[in-house]
């Protein structure tokens, strides 16, 4: 089965079993049905993991039911830490806007941490599925807390790039807006991987290397994910994604004026082609993961679909046969299909 039928099939099926849960904790209906699908869809990862180090089929696909959770609590999570009603923008004091955050994540991570609903809010009912979930998987107490740990810093991560990227790019550093940009998608993606390690049957955890690997994996594809959705942060305030930054770094004038047309200005200031790892780098991130199965070949598919998107937008100039392009899009005709198909709630 290729890598976009399985993501589709897993999509369909997890976001049917969980879209009940997600509805009922997404009280203002911020999750899409591509939201949905997608984020289930990436409990392929854990599925992936659990296979590799020992697991059954039964028991890896209860790691991906249970990973797609978590993805799925992250997204609810996110779609409103991440709107400018609730960030403020670039006005807002960044220490105030951090205990903001961080107050409003506690009672999810709380109530994954207990498997208990921390308040009465509809959407700690589906962490504490979740904590449940990740406790039945099996006995190894000591993976649980590797996941709870990594869980507890990707909230973390997440109150970093509300109070960075909705910065003025003139108040943070390039070394801090990359290294978030890293942790981003490095910790989310370890995070659902690692359900995996929790299958029975499941021999080991990650390894020191596999671990770092993540958040090189990470560092490549929330590069990509940024290109994607650039004209979207920027409407909704986030104006100091990695792109958007480096924009400004061309001078302010140019950042002002990219605000309106931002595809556009990073195709002219060729910031697209520094956001794009190379064909060899990815390569060598690859092999850093070959101990985890198929998990590789699904982390560099985000990768180049992320990218496909980014591309394909109609406010893109950058066509897909430039030299820094060409070599990741090996797989048009499957993410146009998948990305049509996710759209319809499939």
């Amino acid at each position: 089965m290729s890598i976009d039928q399985q993501l589709l099939q897993t999509g369909a099926r997890l976001g049917k079993l969980l879209r009940p849960a997600v509805h009922a904790a997404d009280l203002d209906r911020r999750v899409s049905a591509r939201n949905l699908h997608l984020c289930a869809a990436l409990g392929a990862l854990a599925v992936e993991t659990a296979k590799a180090l020992g697991a059954s089929a039964e028991d890896a696909d209860r790691a991906g039911h249970a990973a797609a959770m978590l993805s799925l609590v992250t997204k609810v999570d996110d779609q409103i830490i991440d709107s400018p009603d609730f960030h403020g923008g670039m006005q807002t004091d960044r220490a105030a806007l951090r205990d903001r955050c961080t107050r409003f994540l506690a009672p999810t991570l709380t109530s994954i941490r207990t498997g208990r609903p921390a308040t009465d809010e509809p959407r700690c009912q589906l962490a504490a599925q979740l904590g449940c979930a990740l406790r039945d998987l099996g006995s190894h107490g000591d993976r649980l807390s590797v996941l709870l740990d990594e869980i507890a810093h990707g909230w973390g991560v997440q109150v970093d790039a509300v109070a960075v990227f909705s910065a003025h790019p003139s108040t943070v550093d390039l070394e801090t807006v990359a290294g978030v940009t890293a942790q981003i998608s490095g910790s989310w993606l370890r995070m659902i991987s690692l359900v995996g390690t929790l299958a029975p049957g499941a021999l080991r955890g990650f390894t020191v290397d596999e671990h770092r690997a993540f958040t090189e994996w990470g560092r490549a594809i929330q590069q990509a994910d940024a290109l994607a959705d650039l004209g979207k942060d920027i409407a909704d305030g986030l104006v100091s994604s990695l792109p958007a930054w480096l924009l400004h770094d061309v001078g302010p004038g140019a950042w002002e004026a990219g605000l309106a047309c931002p595809e556009i200005a990073v195709a002219a200031h060729n910031i697209d082609v520094r956001c794009v790892v190379s064909a060899a780098e990815l390569g060598g991130l690859r092999a850093r993961l070959s101990g985890l199965g198929k998990v590789p070949a699904l982390l560099h598919w985000i990768h180049g679909f992320l990218l496909f998107r980014y591309l394909q937008g109609p406010a893109c100039v950058r066509p897909m046969d430039h030299p820094a392009m060409a070599p990741h899009m090996g797989s048009v005709g499957s993410w146009a299909a998948y990305l049509g198909a996710a759209g319809q709630g499939s």
